[in-house]
C-alpha cells in the first residue's frame, strides 16, 4: 500500500491533505516530499513529517481545527471503524463541491464497506479501484451531501463507559471503553511494590490513564502518564483532573519526552500492535525507555502477552528481571534498574 500511497501523495495538488496514523509512518523514514499538510493523531508521526519539512498538525482527527480548505484528502483507512466514520463525516461535512477524499487499504482492512459508506455519504457513486493486492475508493463530494452521518460512536466526545467506573475515555485509542485485562492484572500488584509517598511515577503508555488512576488510589504520588496518541492524552488529563492527580500528562512516543533518570517507579502495559500488523520491536522500545527513565535502584511493573521474551529483551537493561505471575495470556513482571 505504501507504494500507491506514494504515488498519490506525490501527484497531488498543494491543497492536500494526508490524514496519517501508524501506517504512513514508514514512508516518512527517509525525508519523504511531500507539497501538502499532514493530519496525524499521532506524536511521533506529526513530529517525523515536520522534519521532513511537511506542514503536519497533531490532533484527535481534528480537520476543522487546521483552518484551512482542502482539494482532496487522502487517507489510508484507520484500525478502529469509529475514527474511520468520523473522518468521512468530517471530510464530507468539509471538502466543497468537488473535492476528494482518497482511501486507501488493503483486503482485510474493511476498505470495500468504508468505499460503499463514503460513497453514500458523499452523495456519488462508487469508485473502487483494485491496485495489486490494494484498493482506492474516491468519492466526490457532492453539492449536498446525500447520506446521513455515518456512526462515530460519538467520537470526538469524551465518554464515561460503563466498564470504566466513572473514567472518561474516547474512541481513537485501542480499548477505549473497557479495562484491558493486563492492565487490570498489573493494577493488582501495584500495592506489594509502592513507592515512597512523593515518589515521581510514570505510566509508560498511559491511554486513558487507568493504570495512573489505579496506583492515585493507593497513595500520594507525582505521576507523569505518557502516550503518542492524542486520544488517549486529551481522556487521560481529563482524568487527572477530575481525580485530582498530582503530577502532568505528556505527549511523547514511548516516553522520550521524559526527562533521563527522573522516576523512580514505572507501570507499563506496551502495545504490541503497529496498526494492523504485530509489531515486536515495540516491546524492546518500551523496555529501554524504561530502563532510561528509572535512576538507578528504580523499579518498573511491566504486563505484557505471554509470548513475548521480556526476560531476555530485559537483559542488560535491568539489575532484576523477576516475574510475579502468568495467568489469562499474560506474565506480570518487576524489573529493577541496575
Amino acid at each position: 500500500m505504501l507504494a500507491l500511497l506514494s504515488k498519490l501523495l506525490l501527484e497531488s495538488p498543494q491543497k492536500t491533505l494526508w490524514i496519517a496514523d501508524e501506517n504512513s509512518k514508514p514512508l516518512l523514514t527517509g525525508g519523504f516530499n511531500f507539497p501538502g499538510t499532514l493530519l496525524s493523531n499521532r506524536w511521533d508521526i506529526a513530529g517525523q513529517a515536520m522534519r521532513c519539512g511537511i506542514e503536519s498538525h497533531f490532533n484527535d482527527f481534528d480537520i476543522a481545527a487546521i483552518g484551512k480548505t482542502f482539494e482532496r484528502i487522502i487517507y489510508p483507512v484507520s484500525k478502529e471503524k469509529a475514527a474511520v466514520h468520523h473522518l468521512i463525516n468530517s471530510a464530507a461535512e468539509l471538502l466543497p463541491a468537488g473535492s476528494e477524499l482518497l482511501l486507501l487499504g488493503e483486503k482485510n482492512s474493511g476498505i470495500k464497506t468504508y468505499a460503499k459508506k463514503a460513497a453514500q455519504r458523499f452523495g456519488c457513486g462508487k469508485d473502487l479501484q483494485k491496485h495489486g493486492s490494494d484498493y482506492l475508493s474516491i468519492s466526490v463530494r457532492s453539492v449536498a451531501p446525500a447520506g446521513a452521518p455515518l456512526d462515530d460512536s460519538h467520537y470526538q466526545a469524551l465518554q464515561q463507559p460503563d466498564a470504566l467506573a466513572g473514567l472518561f475515555s474516547k474512541p481513537g485509542q485501542f480499548g477505549w471503553n473497557k479495562i484491558d485485562t493486563g492492565s487490570a492484572l498489573l493494577a493488582q500488584h501495584f500495592a506489594a511494590h509502592l513507592p515512597e509517598a512523593g515518589a515521581t511515577s510514570v505510566d509508560l503508555g498511559c491511554g486513558y490513564g487507568y493504570l495512573s488512576a489505579r496506583l492515585a488510589a493507593l497513595g500520594r504520588f507525582r505521576i507523569i502518564a505518557t502516550d503518542n496518541n492524542a486520544a488517549a492524552l486529551h481522556a487521560c488529563e481529563k482524568n487527572f483532573a477530575e481525580l485530582g492527580i498530582e503530577g502532568e500528562v505528556v505527549a511523547g512516543d514511548a516516553g522520550s519526552q521524559i526527562e533521563t533518570g527522573s522516576a523512580d517507579f514505572l507501570i507499563c502495559n506496551p502495545p504490541f500492535h503497529q496498526g494492523f500488523q504485530v509489531e515486536g520491536d515495540l516491546t524492546d522500545r518500551f523496555l529501554q525507555q524504561a530502563a532510561r527513565i528509572l535512576h538507578p535502584g528504580g523499579n518498573a511493573l511491566f504486563v505484557v502477552n505471554e509470548f513475548i521474551p521480556v526476560a531476555r529483551k530485559a537483559q542488560g537493561l535491568f539489575a532484576k528481571v523477576e516475574p510475579l505471575e502468568k495467568t489469562q495470556g499474560f506474565c506480570i513482571y518487576h524489573l529493577q534498574k541496575t
